[in-house]
């Protein structure tokens, strides 16, 4: 899956500062990889874990969970 692609199914409230820099908001450039080393909060609780109490991050804040909100064109 490139990166692209799977960058239209991360929640709109999903943020990141990674070691490189601030990520922008339609994260078409995150890299697999730095995602690793990236700092991830939700929007919605300015904390580590969403409206749903579980941690956010780019393989959890996807279409499918319960506070997931689409991305806004």
């Amino acid at each position: 899956m490139s990166a692209t692609t799977s960058a239209t199914q991360f929640c709109q409230c999903l943020r990141t500062k990674n070691p490189y820099g601030t990520t922008p908001r339609n994260a078409e450039i995150w890299v697999p990889g730095i995602a690793a080393a990236s700092s991830y909060w939700c929007l919605r609780t300015m904390g580590p874990a969403g409206p749903d109490d579980h941690f956010v991050h780019l393989s959890s804040c996807k279409p499918g969970r319960a506070c997931y909100r689409e991305p806004e064109e």
